[in-house]
């Protein structure tokens, strides 16, 4: 049975490291993408009004033109646009690291099924990579937005940068520990921790040994069949020795 939040050995200290950044992360883009608090009151989705002082001059009369709406400039339709994406990615994204830290265990990938998997394809299944490929476009789609955002206020950014609300600084927030501090966590762990699939082939070898040299009963056969794979998913010495 699974437990939460195992942080036994490095390898699952560096997945629960990397997860609550991503979460956290995750968290800032949600709130900077549905608040207004940017700049002066405004958001990513307010409309600004585009029209000019001279048009409204030239209509005859209210009564006979109707009044000028506010309409989307190219700049406000593309933040919004990658608002959207970043939010989708930063929900996907959250719920799989929420899962990487709270249901995976150092046990998950030393079952059967999966290190047949494994040693078939030559290749280890890693959270922390996984979690680096999902939420890097994240923070990136969202600090496209960001940008656009800063580099469409910054004559008024500038003049006043006080009018800068908490939604533009935890913007700020989510796409550095997104595309700062994640990778060179994720960095760090791949100096630190080793690579667990020579040790999953060595483990898958012992195990058929061991499967081999026991006479075969019918009789018994599913009970040591049963024990066995047991033996091998808790990772006993006598089915399993790493170093």
């Amino acid at each position: 049975m699974m437990k939460a939040l195992e942080l036994d050995d490095l390898a699952t200290r560096f997945r629960f490291a990397e997860a609550s950044v991503g979460v956290l992360g995750c968290l800032s883009v949600g709130y900077a993408v549905w608040t207004p608090c940017w700049f002066g009151g405004r958001g990513l989705w307010t409309a600004e009004n585009t029209t000019t002082g001279t048009d409204s001059i030239q209509a005859p009369s209210p009564s006979l033109s109707p009044a000028p709406t506010p309409s989307l400039s190219p700049a406000l339709e593309a933040e919004q646009v990658f608002a959207v994406l970043s939010f989708l990615m930063a929900l996907a994204s959250g719920l799989l690291c929420l899962i990487f830290a709270c249901c995976w265990t150092s046990q998950t990938v030393r079952s059967y099924s999966n290190t047949r998997a494994l040693l078939m394809v030559g290749q280890a299944l890693f959270p922390t990579t996984l979690m680096l490929i999902t939420l890097a476009p994240t923070g990136f789609f969202f600090l496209v937005c960001w940008s656009l955002f800063t580099k469409q206020h910054w004559e008024e950014i500038s003049a006043d940068p006080g009018s800068l609300g908490s939604s533009y600084w935890l913007g700020a927030l989510g796409w550095a520990l997104l595309l700062g501090v994640l990778p060179g966590v994720f960095l760090v762990e791949q100096c630190l921790v080793p690579d667990p699939l020579p040790q999953l082939r060595e483990a898958a070898e012992k195990w058929w040994r061991v499967r081999a040299c026991q006479p075969y009963d019918p009789r018994s056969f599913s009970e040591g069949h049963a024990q066995t794979d047991s033996a091998f998913l808790r990772g006993e010495k006598r089915y399993m020795s790493f170093p």
